[in-house]
């Protein structure tokens, strides 16, 4: 069997198959690593190659020390209009490029190329509102891949493009300038298309035919999020792809930004895209050596013996659906509705379930699994506020819907996207349409959400938020002015029991309680022995407690949301439990796992928060169902 030559071959790889392939790794993060040796938050990471060099390099050589053989410069917004961001001028994009080449060649050596990395022309948090010419933008990719270039590096690497037409204007410099290899990796915000509407599969032939070496994704998506647009696309033999995820997804625990996910998860998911012919793997944002070394051995054993690493997975399908008591000292009063949530948990099993308001204007199918969901039972139906900072319709629109047709909702409400003034205005419109019940949380960051340039407001934190919305109930506004009538709004706050220090959670649970939370929502649990410590934990709270159900419907649904979504936690034996089940039978087995978990969850709460999965409301209608039927 002949072996097609690529622009890589004089790359060296010790990741050969039995047919003659060639796998290439690259290297993962500089800023995470540098952020783990002690170089602040906030660092223009750049400035650290004419800075301090010797901790650039010693970066470089961890990562070729764990396999990578081909690595890039820490380079990625060193451009003018990156740079200007933080006061630096035109001179500083020679120097950091051609500094940041010179270390990246000294630490290669003849054990590794190099690639000059250049990212978007106003960094990955622009907005549509801030836009270049198209001559601007040349002009400054071309300024910074000349810097480059004076080097000799092996190539260029374009990478975290959001948009495809931006990257075909980087291409289109860069092959202008140079017959190197260049590696063009997309950034989409979703799965299967890009920021400018383009299908992925279009977009990468787009960038092979206009002169890129090889074409991909990396960044934002995530392992599991770039496996699922690679298993989607139609991938054509003569093209060389990518794959270059982050480690996970973001998330904020204690103040501190880090990612989801382990090294183990990212080289599994990454040995499955290597099964589908992806040849040039590394990694993004979060990654380190670490993951890269694990990477390499997975794949050792990949092309040494072709057999599988992880069970066979089938994608989980989108199609459209068929038809406790002492009183927290200092608290603020109480909410009194004479027939609202907290009057009804008193009495009886009460059932919240979450589901997501759509991310396009469709909202039949939302509405139809409402009212299936309300009439198996469902007591409340709660709506998230542009959770992940995905976009979706403004879920005060959505309640009013619901309760246009009779189902009462409870609706998320952040701290993220509304100073003040228009949080108060907000409320108030939420009360005018006669919704009572709110969940206030703090709400992701939107610098990790669909539009990584707009702004996060946390003009108060959701614990201060509680206290204002419970002075909007004594007749108080936020200003201090009157409020004839006051409002009635039954408050809750979410907790999450998957962190590191329980305590310090319990701790800031205690707060938000004393701040005059109504109720507690707790981020889904799939551990029997985690209800029963939870129920300990909160006795003395005094205030119910509905804790969160998710039915798993995959293997892989459940390994993503353990390495990948903030304050999931899936112990190793529910794990295994999914990974043993045959694809066609793993939703009854997630069902079993959740009607386990909500028998424990009712011999010590009588609030119940069923998540729904991917819109699949039949799943929870028949949780609902389930719980209802035993109450019966």
């Amino acid at each position: 069997m002949t072996v097609q030559r690529t622009a890589f071959d004089e790359v060296p790889s010790a990741l050969v198959d039995s047919s003659g392939h060639r796998t290439i790794l690259l290297d993962g993060a500089m800023a995470t690593f540098l952020h783990q040796v002690g170089v602040p938050v906030g660092t223009v990471v750049e400035r650290l190659n004419v800075e301090r060099p010797e901790q650039v390099r010693h970066v470089h050589r961890a990562y070729i020390q764990a396999g990578s053989t081909l690595i890039q410069t820490n380079t990625f917004g060193a451009n003018r209009s990156v740079l200007a961001r933080s006061g630096l001028d035109v001179a500083s994009v020679l120097e950091f490029n051609r500094s940041g080449a010179k270390l990246a060649l000294e630490a290669a050596g003849e054990d590794a190329k190099v690639l000059g990395t250049v990212g978007p022309a106003l960094s990955f948090a622009s907005t549509h509102i801030e836009t270049l010419s198209e001559n601007q933008l040349r002009a400054v990719f071309r300024e910074q891949m000349e810097a480059l270039l004076g080097e000799p590096v092996f190539g260029l690497i374009l990478e975290t493009f959001a948009e495809l037409e931006t990257m075909l204007v980087a291409l289109d410099v860069a092959r202008s300038l140079t017959d190197k290899p260049v590696i063009a990796n997309l950034s989409p915000d979703e799965v299967g298309v890009t920021r400018d509407g383009y299908p992925l599969a279009e977009a990468l032939g787009h960038l092979h035919t206009a002169g890129a070496a090889a074409v991909g994704l990396n960044c934002k998506l995530g392992p599991n999020g770039i496996l699922r647009s690679y298993e989607q696309m139609q991938r054509l033999p003569d093209i060389l792809y990518t794959a270059v995820p982050n480690a996970g997804i973001l998330q904020l625990e204690e103040g501190e930004y880090s990612y989801k996910g382990n090294a183990s998860y990212f080289a599994a998911t990454l040995a499955q895209m290597h099964r589908l012919g992806v040849q040039l793997l590394g990694g993004c944002c979060g990654t380190t050596p670490q993951h890269i070394a694990a990477l390499r051995d997975v794949l050792k054993t990949e092309c040494r013996d072709g057999g599988p690493v992880l069970p066979s997975v089938g994608a989980v399908s989108l199609a459209h659906e068929t038809n406790s008591l002492v009183t927290v000292k200092n608290a603020a009063d109480r909410t009194e509705t004479p027939s609202g949530l907290l009057q009804r948990v008193q009495r009886e099993t009460t059932v919240i379930v979450e589901l997501d308001p759509p991310k396009t204007l469709q909202v039949h199918r939302f509405l139809h699994g409402a009212k299936a969901l309300s009439a198996a039972g469902a007591d409340y139906i709660t709506l998230a506020d542009n959770s992940l900072g995905s976009i979706r319709i403004s879920n005060m629109a959505m309640a009013a819907l619901l309760k246009q047709s009779g189902v009462e909702p409870l609706v998320h409400v952040t701290c993220r996207d509304r100073n003040l003034i228009g949080q108060q205005s907000h409320l108030m419109g939420l009360h005018a349409l006669g919704v009572h019940h709110v969940l206030l949380v703090t709400g992701d960051p939107s610098r990790f959400g669909d539009l990584p340039g707009a702004t996060s407001v946390y003009d108060v934190s959701s614990i201060e938020l509680t206290k204002m919305v419970k002075r909007l109930n004594a007749g108080i506004g936020f200003s201090g002015v009157a409020m004839d009538p006051p409002a009635n709004f039954v408050v809750g706050t979410s907790f999450n029991p998957h962190v590191r220090h329980l305590d310090k959670a319990l701790e800031r649970l205690r707060r938000k309680i004393e701040a005059g939370a109504d109720f507690v929502m707790t981020q889904p649990i799939f551990e029997e022995r985690l209800v029963e410590r939870l129920a300990l934990a909160t006795k003395e709270y005094g205030v119910p407690v509905f804790v969160g159900v998710m039915p798993l419907v995959s293997w892989r649904n459940a390994s993503f949301l353990h390495h990948e979504v903030p304050g999931i936690q899936i112990p190793e034996h529910v794990l295994n439990r999914m990974a043993n089940c045959s694809p066609d039978r793993a939703t009854d087995e997630g069902m079993a796992i959740a009607k386990a978990t909500i028998d424990e969850i009712r011999d010590h709460f009588r609030g119940v928060y069923l998540v729904t999965p991917f819109l699949r409301y039949s799943l929870t209608v028949e949780l609902t169902t389930y719980i209802k039927g035993q109450q019966a």
